[in-house]
């Protein structure tokens, strides 16, 4: 799962491109996109995607209200603004 974590990381904060993940200027993106984009590489559930969330000791990962969508905390070397 760790390398998972850090491809997510990857994703969330550099590079929504790899997966074609549409990322809104706040950084949130579908966690059924992400979910499936992972998922075309090796088996990826949503429920390792919300383990990977709850674990991780830096709370790298946000889910919005209704757990549709998905972000990175910080560390953005893309233009997004995490306050909304």
């Amino acid at each position: 799962m760790t390398k998972v974590s850090k491809f997510i990381s990857l994703l969330l904060r550099h590079h929504p491109e790899v997966l074609n993940l549409k990322m809104d200027e706040h950084g949130w993106v579908s966690v059924i996109d992400l979910v499936e984009g992972i998922n075309q590489g090796q088996p990826f559930t949503l429920e390792d995607l919300q383990t990977i969330v709850a674990t991780d000791q830096k709370q790298r990962y946000s889910f919005n209200e209704d757990g549709s969508k998905i972000r990175a905390n910080q560390g953005h070397s893309i233009d997004v603004d995490v306050e909304d």
